[in-house]
């Protein structure tokens, strides 16, 4: 999680969400049966989820940690040929970057909060719009099953942990480091 979060986030906030998400689960789910009862036929995405969260976010980030991270903190294949000689480094950019030099074709803007707004506003909508839109749609059942506010705990828990695939994703597919960069202040997404 350090190659592709802030120190910080990768180091404090996801652990904390971590271990927050794992002491909310028995307040958030909602077994009809009562506690115990957990068949793969009745409970099928509620397993999936943590089967999901268990085995790729965790044992696969352990293996791709260990045996596929070669020299640069560069992705390699199983049996690909190390030759740190050969090495390129990875140029990544931010979405600051992207819009306001690639899109718009204009420098960066000197004040910070206008050079990140969009990653601001990016953030905001895929964690506090995204889950409204989500109750409306495919998840109606979570919805009506869990509550307005445990609906949008499990939806924020949830959607915390698909960033680390999509930032994951983002960085070996587009080499993109961050959403916000504000070093300013410290303060990287």
């Amino acid at each position: 999680m350090l190659v592709y979060y802030d120190p910080w986030i990768a180091g404090v906030l996801l652990p904390s969400y971590i271990i927050v998400g794992l002491m909310a689960i028995p307040y958030i789910d909602k077994n009809p049966k009562g506690n115990g009862y957990f068949t793969f036929k009745e409970r099928k995405w509620e397993i999936s989820l943590f089967l999901f969260g268990f085995v790729v976010l965790w044992v696969m980030l352990i293996i791709l940690g260990t045996f596929l991270r070669g020299p640069n903190w560069n992705f390699f294949g199983p049996y690909e040929f190390w030759d740190i000689h050969r090495v390129e480094p990875l140029v990544n950019i931010h979405l600051s970057d992207i819009i306001w030099v690639k899109l718009l074709g204009i420098g960066l803007p000197k004040n910070m909060w206008v050079r990140e707004m969009f990653g601001i506003m990016a953030v905001i909508v895929y964690l506090f719009v995204l889950p409204g839109v989500f109750a409306r749609t495919w998840a109606k059942r979570f919805y009506d099953k869990l509550g307005p506010a445990r609906y949008y705990i499990f939806m924020n828990l949830l959607l915390m942990m698909m960033s680390l695939p999509i930032k994951m994703y983002l960085r070996w597919a587009f080499n993109f480091k961050y959403m916000v960069n504000l070093p300013e202040i410290f303060f990287n997404i």
